[in-house]
């Protein structure tokens, strides 16, 4: 059973975007409704972008970078905590939480395309 468990988070995290469609489809059969399953699926891909990252990173650059993105996400999120508090004087967490993660929805999802591409280049520069 644990074996199954390993093999099916190996595969969400080295494909995520065809996880996505998958839950993209599950969300908008429960919701019925676009917008709200497309919000749904963005708050999951945030979260395997981030552990795909690291993972490809990882077997890129045979180093773990988990701290760093660790790091990363702590100033992204005091960064939109200082912009939030300087446009309003007031500080709502659940409006910086979603900029925050949104954010990184955007970053990552950029950063994993970029990793791929950086990986598939140097996979056929090399043969």
């Amino acid at each position: 059973m644990g074996d199954v468990l390993i093999y099916i988070y190996a595969a969400v995290l080295t494909m995520p975007i065809p996880v996505l469609f998958m839950f993209y489809f599950i969300y908008r059969k429960i919701y019925r409704h676009k917008w709200k399953a497309i919000h749904k699926t963005t708050n999951l891909a945030t979260f395997l972008f981030i552990l795909s990252v690291d993972l490809l990173a990882r077997v890129l650059f045979d180093q773990s970078f988990f701290g760093y993105i660790l790091l990363l996400l702590l100033l992204i999120l005091a960064g939109a905590v200082i912009i939030q508090y300087r446009l309003h004087e007031e500080v709502v967490f659940k409006r910086a939480w979603k900029g925050f993660w949104r954010f990184n929805s955007l970053l990552f999802g950029v950063l994993y395309i970029g990793l791929s591409l950086y990986g598939l280049t140097g996979k056929l520069l090399t043969l």
